[in-house]
């Protein structure tokens, strides 16, 4: 019965201080790691996003930018073809897909940046184990939400019909700078469509991985951020020329 009533406070508690505080937040849990919760979260918020943003936007018109700027080319019996596909196409299906794409990556995400850590920890000998890391990436993620909030709040304001994904959010640096990286090539799309609160999630990130290790600044920036400044560099390097 006890348990029953103490743990949805705990759980409150922790995603307040993720906010307020992060340091005790983050030292809360190191000493009991959750994972569920907070990934559910981000991918409910995530989820709600997807699913309104593709009941607004004209689909054929999204398809049609994103082979655009992946430099494929197509021909007019192509496109046409593609406009048909579409219009057989359910908003609230091709949403769905979205979200389960959605959903399947960012856990893959999360668990591959969390196993990484587990491997420095296991090199190192930190005692840090995959549970705990993941629990930390997780709960270092959930100010993605109020990033997801701003991107629904957006579509409920603005005419979404033909509205890129760069502006999905009104806190990506697109929205904020209104610069246009239309065939600029995906690795400066991504950067363009990255929003503050991915930033803010970065680094509490770095701030964790410091207060758990107890290593410099610099040292934890780079070992937490290097996947991601991996993978744009991949990016960068395949889509280049």
């Amino acid at each position: 019965m006890g348990d029953t009533t103490t743990v949805p406070s705990g759980v409150l508690a922790t995603a307040i201080d993720v906010i307020a505080s992060p340091g005790a937040a983050l030292q809360a849990v190191k000493h009991k790691p959750t994972v569920l919760v907070p990934l559910c979260a981000i991918i409910v918020a995530n989820a709600a996003v997807l699913l309104t943003y593709y009941s607004v936007v004209d689909v054929a018109w999204l398809m049609e930018t994103g082979i655009q700027a992946s430099g494929a080319e197509m021909s007019e019996e192509q496109r046409e073809a593609m406009a048909r596909g579409m219009a057989n196409l359910s908003p609230m299906l091709m949403g769905s897909l979205a979200v389960v794409s959605a959903a399947i990556g960012l856990t893959l995400w999360l668990f591959l940046n969390a196993a990484y850590l587990a491997g420095v920890s296991l090199l190192s000998n930190d005692g840090v184990r995959l549970k705990a890391w993941m629990s930390m990436i997780c709960w270092c993620g959930l100010p993605l939400i109020f990033g997801y909030g701003a991107s629904l709040a957006n579509l409920f304001v603005v005419d979404a019909t033909f509205l890129p994904q760069d502006r999905l959010s009104p806190l990506s640096f697109s929205s904020l700078l209104d610069l246009d990286y239309a065939g600029s090539g995906r690795a400066w799309q991504s950067i363009a469509a990255m929003d503050l609160t991915v930033l803010w999630a970065m680094a509490l990130g770095v701030y964790g991985y410091r207060l758990w290790t107890g290593r410099g600044l610099l040292a934890s920036a780079l070992i937490v951020l290097a996947p991601a400044l991996l993978v744009l560099g991949a990016i960068m390097y395949f889509t280049s020329g």
